[in-house]
């Protein structure tokens, strides 16, 4: 039996995910495929458009077979944490054979070189980037430098059978530095530094990004061509620029209208599998998008609240940012407002929306310290799957080196205290953003996540019918 695991957000699930999902089954003759998926707050330090449940069954719609949920302090954590939380899950199954991720690039020994050296970070690359980190330069652009320094000055090229030695050195400071800023690119070199440094016996499988690139956008009322997979965040930006009042709650007189307006489906059918597509026509026709900025009020209210010293605990937080935020506190308008007011150079917007999102989830350094003793992954919460997929759940079952959670309420007989402590934060996490989405619609009450159920797919019948 041969099991595959994709670690991603699905925010939301489009066509190039299925591909990645069809294509890793062709390359590798994978018996399942498993997701390591983001619960209801993602990497770039923002809520999900739409809830874990949701994005869930739209995964194993498109041909997943579990989808297992990233903690939320990892989900919500820099790309390096938030990889090395990932590869950690997949690998504390203990059935996984290969991991599967997309990159601009489809050069996998360039991507591996540039994972090993920073994973080893040889004093001559240390060195030169605390130069160029001095001298001013944001982050990426010192990193590139450094690259570009290290592969000209050291022999360490030399000794490496690696196709991509002469590539790097004959890259300009620019290509470097462009290889190093695309997030596919970014998450991929973060995927092989998490498995070296894990020493794992987990296969890196690497597929060039198909279509649209990661910040392009769909158009307005036309197609995209079929060919061309647009991106998760085209498909965000198309609806989130689709006024509220069109993607709102159907009159129930009218349980049949659809809830995307006539002027964006072609594009979303275009972009999304079918039955994604239906999928968040259902969640449409009942709950709201949401946005970082629907958490301003709660932010507002953690910024007033905190002190320069509580602040400071945050997890990510820089004592410089917690002075300049706490100093900044009456200039607070909104979630996005406040980013982008208080960005630098050497704090990007996503940064300083993590670390936000950080103090509105009360997740200090000190809880981060815990979930590293942890070894990140203290248990495998299972979030959905599909029927037929009963061999695999046993291979998990039998091997994993964690708790396997399919019922919140016996979670309390399975962990120890420190783990029951991250689980309560993932829960928490859930709480807030269900009350959010609920105080939206201002249409009924929210649910706690023990009244959630499993998201189980029934066993295509081989006729199109499932049973």
């Amino acid at each position: 039996m041969k099991i595959i695991g994709i670690i991603a957000e699905y925010n939301p699930f489009h066509n190039g995910h299925a591909y990645q999902i069809a294509k890793v089954r062709e390359l590798t003759g994978a018996d399942y495929v498993v997701a390591a998926m983001s619960g209801d707050f993602i990497q770039r330090g923002e809520p999900a458009i739409l809830d874990k449940y949701a994005r869930a069954a739209m995964a194993l719609h498109g041909g997943v077979d579990l989808v297992l949920e990233l903690p939320a302090l990892w989900a919500c954590s820099s790309a390096e944490h938030f990889a090395m939380a990932g590869v950690t899950l997949l690998e504390k199954m203990g059935c996984v054979d290969g991991i599967c991720f997309g990159a601009e690039t489809d050069t996998l020994p360039l991507l591996s070189l540039l994972a090993d050296i920073l994973a080893e970070e040889p004093q001559s690359y240390r060195e030169a980037l605390s130069s160029y980190l001095k001298s001013g330069m944001n982050f990426p652009t010192a990193r590139a430098k450094a690259f570009q320094k290290f592969f000209k000055d050291s022999d360490f090229p030399a000794e490496r059978a690696y196709e991509a030695s002469p590539v790097l050195l004959d890259s300009t400071e620019e290509t470097l530095d462009a290889l190093l800023r695309t997030p596919n690119n970014i998450l991929a070199i973060e995927y092989l530094k998490a498995l070296k440094r894990r020493r794992s016996s987990i296969k890196p499988i690497l597929l060039k990004r198909q279509g649209a690139g990661y910040h392009d956008t769909l158009p307005f009322g036309g197609a995209a061509s079929p060919a061309s997979f647009a991106s998760a965040t085209g498909i965000r930006n198309l609806l989130l620029q689709t006024p509220a009042d069109a993607l709102s709650r159907q009159d129930a007189a009218s349980p049949s209208a659809t809830a995307v307006p006539p002027a964006i489906l072609p594009s979303l059918q275009a972009a999304m599998p079918a039955s994604a597509l239906s999928i968040l026509q259902s969640y449409l026709s009942k709950s709201p998008l949401l946005t970082a900025d629907d958490f301003s009020s709660i932010l507002g209210y953690c910024l007033l609240s905190s002190d320069k010293t509580a602040l400071e605990e945050v997890y990510d937080m820089t004592p410089e940012m917690a002075n300049r935020l706490y100093k900044n506190r009456y200039r607070f308008q909104s979630f996005s407002q406040f980013c982008a007011e208080n960005k630098r150079l050497d704090i990007t917007y996503s940064r300083m929306s993590r670390t936000l999102l950080h103090l509105m989830l009360d997740m200090t350094a000190s809880f981060y310290d815990s979930g590293k003793q942890l070894d990140y992954i203290p248990y495998l919460r299972m979030l959905g799957f599909r029927k037929d997929s009963a061999p695999l759940l046993s291979a998990m079952k039998n091997n994993a080196a964690v708790p396997v959670i399919s019922k919140l309420a016996d979670a309390s007989n399975l962990l120890s205290a420190g783990a029951a402590s991250l689980l309560e934060k993932d829960l928490f996490a859930a709480d807030l953003y269900e009350q959010r989405k609920t105080g939206k619609t201002k249409h009924g009450f929210s649910c706690s996540e023990y009244q959630k159920n499993l998201i189980v797919l029934p066993i295509n019948d081989g006729t199109g019918g499932f049973r």
